[in-house]
């Protein structure tokens, strides 16, 4: 197919999932492969070909058995005992081959990044709201009579549930594929823009901004289960920096943005509306344009498809017999406490990444404070972010370098290497955090240093975000495998938790330590994480070598 007509294909608007329900993908797919001359097929064609039905006696019997069963009693729960007593690996619904083209990891690479690009695109709108509310808080004090702490509660509130919606959603999306759990969230999200926009009271914000964190937090908590989807471990070397770099985006976004909002006639309660409008134009892009990544979920949608096209009702894959949301759910929330109590490797990052949060959304607090001494108005104290912007897009700009050295030691060790080469990059990242913050904390003098000074410094600060949440996330997903979304999950539970409260401390915290000595603090505890990547290098295979949850080799 030409490059400009397949690119014509995607920009045709249709919704995945119904073309999977329906199965007309199954019948274009079958149908495509009808038309292809047999003896190139690297599998017989017999084993996919829905037309032809099964022809030996023993499964002829197996068939007759089972319109028996269904004279005899109709009750579907003695049914589905009988079809699980005679279940045949013959009826297992698997790929046609290494090569299948329904596989998710045989997609081309232009398909590939589309989904990346989309699944970047979804993050941006959550992680703007995270920040955006931080712009209208001087306003809702005077419009709802309330004390800074009380109004601030909403992006606390916000955070929160944005660390506890990555426990369900993560394994919801696991049964029933990522698709649906992408858009429902999103929509939900987006309708709850509403409750913010016409709140009469300062805890209503609180509590619709907790459900629109909840609901919001989607796109973070299925993003690695969605690149694991369609990418090996080299590959995703590539793809997790930059898909790692717009939850970063967005909150920098967020107050460059909504501070000229706040301080434009439109107010305080546009923050809520630019959003919706924002949610609402990416749920559309998802309908149409999403594809289901989840090899699980598209095999149960292909067993189906073979059931009703055969009448044959045996057909069936391994994962729709166990498909206990409940069950998936408590397994999953016991997983990430397991690994956040008994891993050290868990342990350690999650503290981490969650002093690196917590310094993220005490800026969104700070950097007012200080800027405003510049003689800065509202619209540009939120451009004072730009600086971490910078940072975190030339810290992406180093991502080929990251890929060539890791696909290099692939490629010499024959694809075994350890997860501990994941952790090159946070050598440089663990040093930079501490020096943008002592950089910030003794340059922000208004009326002896040019604010163009401190402002580079979020430059340092803006390139470590990267560096070391990138290199967490890969180094989870190598080290825990299977167990890498609980992993994640328990991060992610735990950073965005301690953030929301650290945003009611950050204003206090600089009033009362002043500008300087508060930014070294946080100075001062970033240095003191500087050991974790060189410890993990050196001692990591001897730690995994004791867990009985990582990669051992």
């Amino acid at each position: 197919m030409a490059q400009a007509e397949y690119i014509g294909l995607l920009l045709v608007p249709k919704m995945d999932l119904i073309s999977l329900a329906t199965g007309k993908k199954f019948e274009e797919h079958y149908a495509k492969l009808h038309r292809q001359n047999v003896e190139n097929l690297s599998i017989d064609h017999r084993s996919f070909d829905p037309s032809i039905s099964k022809t030996s006696s023993d499964e002829l019997d197996k068939e007759q058995w089972f319109l028996d069963v269904m004279q005899i009693n109709k009750s579907d729960n003695v049914i589905e005992e009988k079809m699980h007593e005679k279940e045949n690996k013959d009826y297992l619904v698997t790929w046609d081959g290494p090569q299948d083209a329904l596989n998710p990891k045989n997609w081309s690479n232009m398909n590939k990044w589309w989904i990346i690009i989309q699944i970047c695109i979804i993050t941006m709108p959550v992680t703007f709201s995270s920040s955006v509310y931080s712009t209208g808080i001087s306003e809702v004090v005077k419009v709802f009579h309330a004390s800074i702490p009380v109004a601030s509660l909403g992006t606390c509130t916000y955070l929160v549930g944005f660390s506890m919606g990555s426990l369900p959603f993560a394994p919801l999306s696991g049964i029933y594929g990522r698709f649906i759990v992408y858009l429902i969230t999103l929509i939900v999200f987006t309708l709850l823009q509403i409750g913010g926009g016409v709140a009469q009271n300062v805890w209503t914000l609180a509590i619709i901004r907790y459900f629109q964190g909840f609901f919001g937090s989607t796109p973070l908590a299925n993003c690695g289960g969605t690149v694991s989807d369609i990418y090996s471990p080299v590959e995703y070397t590539f793809t997790v920096p930059i898909l790692c770099a717009f939850p970063f985006l967005g909150p920098v976004i967020g107050p460059i943005i909504g501070d000229f909002i706040s301080q434009s006639y439109l107010g305080w309660r546009w923050t809520f509306w630019i959003t919706m409008i924002f949610s609402g134009s990416v749920a559309l892009l998802v309908i149409f344009t999403l594809p289901e990544t989840h090899a699980d979920t598209i095999l149960y949608y292909k067993a189906r498809y073979l059931r009703k096209v055969t009448g044959n009702p045996l057909w069936y894959t391994e994962n729709e017999k166990q498909r206990d949301p409940k069950r998936a759910i408590v397994r999953a929330f016991t997983n990430s406490i397991s690994l956040l109590i008994s891993e050290p490797i868990v342990v350690c990052f999650t503290i981490y990444v969650t002093i690196l949060f917590a310094i993220v959304y005490i800026n969104f607090e700070s950097y007012p404070i200080v800027y405003s001494q510049y003689g800065f108005n509202q619209g540009e104290q939120g451009l004072s972010f730009i600086g971490i912007g910078i940072g975190i897009l030339l810290a992406t700009s180093s991502t080929p370098i990251i890929y060539y050295y890791y696909s290099k030691n692939y490629k010499k060790m024959n694809g075994n290497v350890p997860p501990e080469y994941r952790l090159y990059p946070l050598f440089i990242g663990c040093f930079l955090l501490p020096i943008g913050l002592f950089w910030f904390a003794w340059t922000c003098y208004p009326h002896k240093i040019h604010w163009i000074v401190p402002l580079i410094s979020s430059i340092f600060f803006g390139a470590s975000l990267l560096l070391i949440f990138s290199v967490m996330f890969t180094y989870f997903i190598d080290t825990y495998r299977s167990l890498a979304p609980s992993a994640l999950a328990a991060a992610t539970l735990v950073r965005y938790s301690a953030s929301g409260g650290m945003t009611l401390v950050a204003r206090p915290m600089y009033h009362n330590l002043g500008d300087h000595w508060a930014t070294t603090l946080l100075g001062f505890i970033s240095a003191a994480m500087i050991p974790i990547p060189f410890v993990f290098f050196r001692y990591g295979k001897t730690i995994r070598s004791h867990s009985k949850y990582a990669y051992k080799g």
